[in-house]
């Protein structure tokens, strides 16, 4: 059975034979509901423009190096390796459809296993994926660089008669390779649930967040060994992602009251009797 209820000024109602969360679960929504925002704190700080601009220069200074990394990648030697192979499709799934899965799935298990932290950290992911692959997608249409298996089989700097490096505003079918979609989604995850983990348990962190931070690398490394990503793609993918889950963890948590967190992290999930599951969300009424 599925029902729905909310807190009402003066009473509420509960169907017959469904269990209610207990006052202690309650007494926690309106607690997070109740925290006003903090006032006139900017959204991006200076401490931002210069990781910007630190990951900006680290793209840029790997240009000279893109062709010879793609080269040095496509070799017989390592192509036709096979744990080399494996691992690389299995990094690929890790970053996507990985990376959402995991960000979605912490949300719904937090919140049917009333862990707020827990779906906190995982709504938190999902908002820095979905953020940052709305920038990334918006740089493959604004540059349309042509992926790395568009260029020459025996000279990556080189491309065929009729195809061009870039093609801007037209980003589409091979043209989408700047920055990596895959990368900018593992890395979006990896920072935001790192970021969540050094606020609630700086201990776990210490070691969650190289294996989060180096999973996303492989999964960025993958691309290129797959032929389907120049190293800037990678870097600005990585990039893009990071920053965006650094600042969703830090803006949601400097403002606890925003709409979508306000929404989301009120719903609570309770047995009901008989099976089934009863979702819940608290409104609040003048």
């Amino acid at each position: 059975m599925l029902g729905a209820a909310g807190a009402l000024p003066a009473q509420s109602y509960v169907a017959p034979g469904d269990t209610f969360p207990p006052p202690s679960a309650r007494a926690e929504t309106a607690s997070r509901d109740s925290v006003p925002p903090l006032p006139g704190k900017p959204v991006f700080s200076r401490g931002d423009l210069v990781a910007l601009a630190a990951f900006t220069a680290g793209t840029a200074a790997l240009i000279p190096f893109d062709e010879r990394l793609a080269d040095w990648m496509r070799s017989d030697s390592r192509q036709n390796v096979t744990a080399l192979r494996s691992g690389a499709t299995v990094f690929r799934l890790l970053a996507d459809p990985g990376a959402i899965a995991i960000a979605t799935g912490m949300y719904a298990a937090g919140r049917l296993a009333r862990r707020p932290g827990t779906a906190d950290a995982g709504l938190h992911a999902t908002e820095a994926i979905v953020v940052s692959g709305a920038v990334t997608g918006f740089l493959k249409l604004a540059t349309g660089r042509a992926r790395p298996y568009l260029s020459s089989p025996t000279k990556p700097s080189e491309f065929p008669p009729g195809v061009a490096e870039f093609r801007p505003w037209r980003g589409r079918g091979g043209y989408t390779s700047f920055p990596s979609g895959h990368t900018t989604a593992a890395f979006a995850a990896a920072a935001a649930l790192s970021s969540e983990l050094r606020r609630s348990r700086p201990g776990t962190a210490r070691w969650a967040s190289p294996v989060l931070y180096g999973t996303a690398t492989l999964g960025g490394l993958s691309r290129m060994y797959d032929n389907k990503h120049w190293a800037t793609d990678v870097a600005a993918g990585a990039a893009i992602g990071t920053l965006a889950g650094w600042k969703i963890v830090g803006l949601q948590h400097d403002r606890p009251q925003s709409r979508l967190d306000r929404w989301l992290l009120r719903t609570s999930a309770a047995p009901a009797r008989g099976g089934g599951m009863l979702l819940l969300w608290t409104v609040r009424t003048p």
